[in-house]
């Protein structure tokens, strides 16, 4: 079982599933990352007043849409503390012909050698920063990152899943790809949510079948949830970013309050334009 505490940047993570980068990915090879890197390329270009020629992706695991844009002609970074992450997200973008800046650390204290147009901390990623300093500190280095007018944007589980209004997101499915099969089971019913920090212990379950053999990776990790008027005070409260849209889906025309559509929370913070 992987350790639970929180480290002292105020993030926690499922070790051994991120440890597990090849499976990770296929887990995650339902995703349409063509399709949604239509959408960040969009929602960017409309708040920049251009297209975007730059992308970091933040805790980038296989770095999916940073491969994408940069096979798109952006110059494309990414960030991760998981090494073997950084080791296959690299390898996967080479494979795929391009290149991508692929960099181990930690999201709350980074920098990178040139400003970007957009930063994308999507999958529900911001979840691993589990207090207020740790979120400030996330958008500060993103804003230090980030070019006048630049963007980021951010991919959370919908807030009615926090009030059990509804279950908006899919806790288990099974992915196939190149004769290995991947089940997910994202949460258990002995899991807790501590309704005063909204931080919740999280049991993530991997089971694979490849080549005759069947595994389990089993772990547990401290996730936060969010709601829209938290991360609105939030980025005001780093001074230096200002949300600007929400959506319900990485889909334009789906509305962050549409009762039938909405199913994650889109947030778009913006740096200001240079005056």
């Amino acid at each position: 079982m992987a350790d639970t505490s929180e480290t002292p940047s105020g993030q926690s993570q499922h070790g051994r599933i991120y440890g597990a980068a090849r499976y990770y990915d296929i887990a995650f090879a339902y995703r349409d990352f063509a399709q949604e890197c239509d959408f960040l390329a969009a929602v960017a270009a409309r708040h920049l007043g251009r297209a975007p020629e730059s992308v970091l992706e933040l805790a980038a695991g296989p770095a999916n849409h940073a491969i994408e844009l940069a096979g798109r002609g952006l110059w494309a970074a990414a960030l991760d503390r998981e090494p073997a992450m950084v080791r296959y997200g690299t390898e996967k973008a080479a494979a795929a012909g391009v290149e991508i800046a692929y960099q181990e650390g930690d999201m709350t204290g980074f920098a990178l050698d040139r400003p970007v147009d957009m930063a994308l901390l999507l999958l529900g990623s911001a979840a691993c920063l589990l207090t207020n300093s740790a979120v400030i500190s996330c958008l500060q280095r993103v804003s230090e990152a980030l070019a006048p007018g630049g963007v980021l944007i951010v991919e959370l589980p919908h807030p009615r899943e926090l009030f059990n209004i509804d279950d908006a997101t899919e806790d288990g499915w099974e992915v196939t790809r190149d004769g290995t099969r991947v089940r997910v089971r994202w949460g258990s019913p002995g899991d807790s949510l501590d309704p005063v920090s909204q931080v919740a212990q999280v049991t993530t379950t991997l089971t694979i079948w490849e080549g005759g053999r069947k595994q389990v990776i089993r772990d547990k990790a401290f996730q936060r949830r969010f709601t829209v008027q938290e991360l609105d005070a939030l980025a005001r409260a780093s001074g230096c970013l200002e949300a600007v849209a929400w959506f319900g889906g990485l889909d334009l025309d789906v509305a962050i309050d549409d009762p039938e559509e909405a199913w994650r929370m889109v947030a778009v913070f913006q740096k200001p334009h240079l005056r």
